[in-house]
């Protein structure tokens, strides 16, 4: 992702690299460690969509299993051993819950 602001977003991926984004929250399931680059005020917080046969999706995709990586965040611009200024956990407090959709017959899901 480039180039993105005051955006909310849910998604499953094998990796996430996000370069010049500000004020964003990414509900993940990463296998590996998303990568941030010249972003700030990102904020990352659990995968948190569901449907039916969502499980089935996900291991079809290989995404079975919660690594955990969602919150294991790089910033190629923040190198020191210190927690980076430009990310942050969302506290759950300030999450969205769960976002629900349904499989319309012709296999399109709505919100």
């Amino acid at each position: 992702m480039e180039d993105v602001e005051n955006c909310v977003f849910v998604l499953a991926s094998h990796q996430i690299r996000i370069h010049c984004a500000k004020r964003c929250d990414f509900y993940g399931r990463v296998r590996s460690r998303p990568i941030i680059e010249d972003c700030g005020g990102l904020r990352f917080a659990p995968y948190c969509l569901k449907y039916d046969g969502i499980e089935d999706d996900l291991k079809e995709a290989g995404q079975d299993e919660e690594s955990g990586n969602w919150s294991n965040v790089d910033d190629f611009k923040w190198l020191r051993a210190t927690q980076s200024p430009n990310w942050s956990v969302l506290d759950e407090g300030e999450r969205v819950g769960s976002i629900e959709i349904e499989v319309l017959d012709n296999g399109n899901r709505k919100g």
